[in-house]
C-alpha cells in the first residue's frame, strides 16, 4: 500500500534540504540542527535511489541493446522485455528488424540515466533517459522528455510494455530509415 511513498519522499527531501540551507544562517549553534536535516535529506534520497536497485545505466543498456537487437532469438526476449501482453513481443521484434535495417543498430542506442518512478501495475518502475545517434543526423539525440520506463517484474528488470510502444511510435518517425 506504499503505492506513492516517492512523492513523499521526495518533498521530505526537499524539505529537509531547505531546512539545512535555512537553518545554516540562523544561528552559531544550529550546526547540529542542521547535520540533522542533511541526514534526514541523505536518508530520504537513499530511499528514492533503492527503487531502482538492481538496475543501473549498464545494465538498462545492455536490457535495451538485447531488446532492439534483431539476432536476440525470439524466446530470449521475454528475459529483457514485459511480454504480459502476448502483442509487445512480436512489436519488439518487428521494431528491432525493422529499425535494424535501417541502420539503427543495437550500439546506437545509449543509456543515460535511471531514476526511480511511480510503481507500473504494481511493479517497481525506473525512468531511463537514452540517447539515440542517428545514422541520418549528425548529433545525437537526448530523449530527456521521454525517457523509456522499465519495470521488474519477478525480481528482473525489463522493457515495459510501454516503452516498447514508444520505440516503436519512433520507427514512424524516422521511417525506418
Amino acid at each position: 500500500m506504499q503505492k506513492n511513498l516517492r512523492r513523499p519522499v521526495l518533498a521530505v527531501v526537499t524539505l529537509a534540504a531547505g531546512a539545512a540551507i535555512a537553518l545554516t544562517g540562523c544561528s552559531s549553534d544550529s550546526g547540529d540542527t542542521a547535520a540533522k536535516a542533511s541526514s534526514a535529506a541523505t536518508s530520504a534520497t537513499d530511499s528514492v535511489k533503492s527503487a531502482v536497485e538492481g538496475l543501473d545505466v549498464a545494465k538498462a543498456q545492455e536490457i535495451l541493446r538485447k531488446a532492439v537487437d534483431p539476432a536476440t532469438p525470439a524466446d530470449q526476449i521475454d528475459s529483457v522485455v514485459d511480454v504480459t501482453n502476448p502483442a509487445t513481443k512480436a512489436a519488439i521484434i518487428g521494431y528491432a528488424k525493422g529499425s535494424a535495417a535501417g541502420g539503427y543498430t543495437p550500439d546506437v542506442y545509449t543509456v543515460s540515466s535511471v531514476t526511480g518512478t511511480d510503481k507500473v501495475d504494481g511493479h517497481d518502475a525506473a525512468k531511463v533517459v537514452i540517447t539515440v545517434k542517428s545514422p541520418h543526423a549528425p548529433q545525437p539525440v537526448e530523449m530527456t522528455d521521454n525517457p523509456l520506463v522499465y519495470v521488474k517484474v519477478d525480481g528482473t528488470w525489463k522493457l515495459s510494455g510501454d516503452a516498447v510502444t514508444q520505440l516503436s511510435s519512433m520507427a514512424g518517425s524516422h521511417g525506418g530509415h
